[in-house]
């Protein structure tokens, strides 16, 4: 059974390592150039994004072991909160993890005054996608474009 956590400095090195997968397997994806603009890799930054009170990063343990995150910006002047990054690895996928990160971040941003809670997924990454429909949340906007050089 997971337990679904606020996550701690000392889970910092299993969150880089789970994000370095994450972006890893979104390298095919169009729109990532865009996608990085909007939610940045943190990297080296995780003990910062903890610290920071508008993030809250939740991690799925199971024993000792980190199996997935989610990360959200919370817009407390908006009522709104954005989730930057979900990623659960390749051993806990179909386990329901996921599921488990989006309902508990749901909890603690209604709990922060939020009405709205979003997400972020690359066209074509059709698991993000069915991870947010199978959490109620559907698409609210398309970005298209075009490269023009």
């Amino acid at each position: 059974m997971f337990i679904i956590r606020e996550a701690s400095i000392t889970d910092v090195a299993s969150v880089n390592i789970l994000e370095d997968s994450a972006f890893e397997s979104l390298s095919n994806f169009r729109g990532l150039a865009q996608f990085l603009e909007t939610s940045p890799r943190i990297g080296d930054g995780w003990s910062e994004i903890i610290e920071d009170s508008k993030f809250k990063l939740f991690v799925g343990v199971l024993g000792e072991s980190v199996h997935g995150y989610l990360l959200v910006e919370v817009f407390a002047g908006l009522q709104k909160a954005l989730i930057k990054q979900v990623f659960v690895d390749l051993t806990a996928r179909q386990l329901g993890l996921g599921a488990l990160l989006i309902e508990r971040c749901e909890q603690v941003v209604r709990d922060t005054g939020c009405t709205v809670l979003e997400g972020l997924a690359l066209p074509g990454d059709r698991d993000m996608k069915n991870l947010f429909e199978r959490a109620s949340m559907s698409a609210q906007l398309l970005i298209v474009g075009k490269n023009l050089a």
